[in-house]
């Protein structure tokens, strides 16, 4: 197992153990079988302008410390049919989830296990919508939803809030990212 790969587990087992015994609020349901998630981000950009760096701009706001291979610039997104999610290190690559449905401006859904879920026998579907804010036509609003679930000998719901802060941190770098 190499560096980066350590570090991934190392920060997804981190978050697990430092997160309050309590489930975090945005862990919607979470069982032995799996677990949901959901929460919004607010964004100081057009729902336009927000889904073109969600997508297009991934290698831009990824946080290095999620990758296989210790480095954002690897990521990419191809939004055609059987696109993914991609992580690739030169002959190396990671399919981190399979792109699934894509409408241009709004929405986009994967599947597959993030992380250390990608080996444990399971599925998960993850949806990313942008819309406009409602108040202001300017501004949008980022929808995160992760529904994982399958078959593994260990407890999801033991993954439920490390993975809850591992995509709540991603998201957190996105906002970032389209607010400088």
């Amino acid at each position: 197992m190499n560096k980066p790969c350590n570090r991934f587990f190392i920060a997804m087992a981190f978050g697990a153990a430092t997160v309050a015994a309590p489930l975090h609020a945005d862990v919607i349901e979470s069982s032995t079988a799996g677990f949901s998630l959901a929460f919004t981000r607010g964004l100081p950009v057009t729902a336009d302008i927000a889904f073109q760096r969600l997508t297009a701009d991934v290698h831009r706001w990824w946080l290095a410390d999620h990758t296989w291979y210790g480095s954002s610039t690897n990521m990419s997104i191809d939004t055609k049919p059987n696109g993914c999610l991609c992580e690739t290190n030169g002959e190396q690559f990671t399919e981190h989830l399979r792109v699934v449905k894509y409408e241009p401006g709004q929405a986009i859904r994967f599947t597959g296990g993030l992380g250390p879920l990608q080996g444990e026998g399971v599925n998960g579907v993850m949806d990313w919508s942008i819309t406009p804010d409602s108040h202001d036509p300017q501004r949008s609003v980022l929808t995160v939803k992760y529904r994982v679930g399958g078959y593994t000998p260990n407890d999801l719901s033991q993954w439920a809030n490390a993975v809850d802060n591992v995509l709540q941190q991603q998201m957190d770098s996105f906002q970032t990212y389209v607010s400088d």
